[in-house]
């Protein structure tokens, strides 16, 4: 659970060298400018305007303005591999997708773009970190306390060289860190039902946390739209086989954990949320073997995260993988997150995962 985000204004001194408002404001935008600066971290010069050995990258606004994505304007492979950083799961939004990619394919210009943004130095920075790459795309991160900026590496040909997060704000930072430890400790236990990323480089640029990765990701990659085998095969093998953890809590010690922060979030919830709170805790505190983890939590385990990779999963952006999770948390996070592709009512969302829990997985009642 996360506080809501304190959105901080920029000060206009603050703004990239050369950085003009743009029609859609993206250069007025708090979130998108610490996206530059973060950029700025990596060695890249990012402008409004022109500069020496610069290359006009569309600026496209995902999520109401919430997030941005800069694509490169060529080659055409590389323009089409970009498209990789979007990855919608409704089902008209994978339509949208598609006809952006068809559009980049004739060569003609995309017909989402609210801006253009100047940058340069794409192959210096990848140098530095020893990333094959002479071309990126950018993902600033949706506005938030946990935001930060994703850098998608690629060659002339399109292909995907790897991937780097980076942060200047402490506790993005400590994220990235823990998503670096939890990678190697899992590297170390080579787990067989899925394929992780492996990090390359983790390390403090001008101010800001640079963590790389390797990936199997092609353009042809795209997120799941439902749950699989392969995640279930994938979730029993992670929770057996870190199951003797000594950091793994048990049920009281959980319990514990999410009354803590349930109360740093009562001044954020209303009345009737802390009510429905207290009365589920209380009701756990009879059974608290209900929840008691069984291993480590993936922490964000949606189909964003994951995409299908021959006979097994490809599962990514570790950063809130921790043990005080209730069991099957990552699987009920997965389930939920399917559901809010539809729209339905959340009521029925609660409704129809329970019957999932119980009828197809056989999950006992009391536990689901």
């Amino acid at each position: 659970m996360t506080q809501p985000a304190t959105v901080r204004t920029i000060p206009r001194a603050a703004r990239p060298r050369g950085a003009r408002p743009a029609a859609c404001g993206c250069f007025d935008d708090p979130h998108f400018l610490a996206a530059v600066r973060e950029m700025e971290a990596l060695g890249l010069h990012v402008s409004a305007a022109p500069h020496p050995d610069s290359v006009p990258f569309d600026v496209l606004g995902g999520r109401a303005h919430l997030r941005w994505f800069l694509i490169p304007p060529q080659p055409r492979s590389v323009r089409i591999t970009s498209l990789a950083l979007i990855q919608p799961q409704r089902r008209a939004a994978r339509l949208f997708k598609r006809t952006l990619r068809g559009a980049v394919g004739f060569g003609l210009p995309l017909p989402w773009r609210d801006a253009t943004a100047q940058v340069s130095g794409v192959s210096r920075a990848a140098r530095a970190f020893g990333i094959d790459a002479s071309q990126a795309a950018f993902l600033t991160g949706t506005a938030g306390p946990h935001r930060k900026l994703t850098v998608q590496w690629m060659d002339d040909r399109g292909g995907i060289k790897a991937y780097a997060k980076v942060a200047r704000t402490p506790a993005v930072q400590a994220l990235l860190a823990n998503e670096a430890a939890v990678l190697e400790q899992l590297r170390a236990i080579d787990l067989r039902a899925a394929v992780l990323p492996r990090v390359l480089s983790r390390e403090l640029r001008n101010g800001a946390m640079v963590l790389v990765t390797d990936t199997v990701r092609t353009a042809r990659h795209a997120c799941c739209t439902r749950l699989h085998a392969a995640h279930l095969t994938f979730l029993d093998e992670l929770a057996a086989a870190t199951a003797s953890s000594p950091r793994l809590p048990n049920g009281d010690e959980l319990l514990r954990h999410l009354r803590v922060q349930v109360a740093g979030l009562a001044t954020w919830l209303s009345a009737a949320w802390r009510q429905r709170f207290d009365r589920a805790l209380e009701g756990l505190a009879f059974a608290p073997d209900l929840v008691a983890p069984r291993g480590l939590a993936h922490g964000d385990f949606t189909p964003v995260n994951t995409f299908r990779y021959r006979d097994r999963v490809f599962v990514f952006d570790w950063e809130y993988a921790g043990y005080a999770y209730p069991a099957d948390y990552d699987l009920i996070h997965f389930l939920f997150a399917v559901r809010r592709t539809r729209r339905g009512d959340p009521a029925d969302d609660c409704l129809t995962v329970e019957s999932i829990l119980t009828r197809e997985l056989g999950r006992p009642p009391a536990a689901a």
